[in-house]
């Protein structure tokens, strides 16, 4: 048990590494708020849509496919999304802190500290699996995610330019474009400048997103949102994962297929989950302190849940 909870720690340590580094290079002046705002332009714009396209065009359809957990990962994240927003909205006043909670409770950073854990955890045979539910997952955590940060963002509600926004967003772009590539097997690998130039630049996006992270967070600022994180990590780290491992399970999901499930919606809230919401519009201060929160106690829940799990004898 010891080891998951090493691995868990070691898949977070280095994202709070660059996080201290963007703390530390705005304390010194290097960086201001109109810098930091072309830099989160570029990484949303640029870097992202590259990062996004090149998750979904390597995950292994067809490989390893488990019909019921598909399913049940893509309706859940669904309900969960429902859940999450019906949640902000009955829970925050303010409009722009809305779509931040809503994304913030459902949107998991699976990439990241998933594959690692479920390495860990079931070792390289659980790998294809999780993998195959990259192209599942983030087409939904994007799509949501730009609809409920649109939803909120400004005063009324102007549905053409919500769906405008949502259509000629680089992000729901990028998943398409992905999709669409992977579908008819796009030969990306049999031009190596290209391969290595987009592995390259979406190499760039998560360290980027984190280092602008930490150059924006304001630690001395968590007082004037403190209910709607506190709603929010709950939320993110132990109602949702709670409710769907719980479902999962008593429809005889087990195994690899319930580790997926657990990093599927218990992962902390993705890192540009922040990005995203300072491009559109949302309350970043409190994006920015649902990822940092997140991130540090998921450490915690992962390893409650794995204990929880195997003590149960479901994998």
């Amino acid at each position: 048990m010891l080891n998951h909870m090493l691995v868990a720690v070691n898949a977070v340590l280095p994202s709070f590494l660059i996080i201290a580094l963007g703390l530390y290079i705005r304390s010194r002046g290097k960086l201001d708020d109109k810098s930091l705002g072309k830099f989160n332009s570029v990484a949303f714009r640029v870097f992202l849509p590259f990062q996004i396209f090149k998750n979904i065009y390597d995950s292994p359809l067809g490989e390893s496919f488990d019909l019921k957990l598909v399913l049940f990962v893509f309706f859940g994240l669904l309900l969960a999304g429902a859940l999450a927003l019906l949640t902000a909205v009955v829970t925050e006043p303010r409009r722009d802190r809305r779509g931040v909670m809503a994304q913030g409770m459902f949107r998991g950073n699976y990439v990241l500290l998933g594959m690692p854990l479920i390495e860990s955890l079931f070792g390289a045979a659980g790998t294809g699996l999780a993998a195959l539910m990259i192209a599942i997952n983030i087409p939904i955590y994007n799509v949501l995610s730009v609809i409920f940060l649109e939803l909120y963002a400004g005063g009324e509600i102007n549905v053409r330019k919500m769906v405008k926004d949502i259509v000629t967003n680089p992000l729901i772009d990028a998943t398409v474009v992905g999709l669409i590539a992977k579908a008819v097997h796009l030969p990306i690998d049999a031009f190596p400048a290209a391969a290595g130039a987009l592995k390259s630049l979406s190499g760039v996006a998560t360290p980027l997103c984190l280092f602008i992270l930490g150059a924006s967070f304001a630690p001395a600022g968590i007082r004037g949102y403190a209910r709607s994180l506190w709603i929010t990590v709950a939320f993110k780290l132990l109602v949702i994962p709670g409710l769907a491992l719980a479902a999962a399970a008593a429809l005889g999901i087990r195994g690899i297929g319930l580790a997926v499930v657990m990093i599927s919606f218990g992962a902390p809230t993705a890192v540009n989950s922040y990005t995203m919401a300072r491009e559109l519009g949302g309350d970043s201060e409190l994006a920015a302190g649902i990822v940092v929160v997140d991130t540090a106690l998921s450490c915690l829940t992962l390893f409650g849940w794995i204990v929880l799990l195997r003590s149960l004898g479901l994998f």
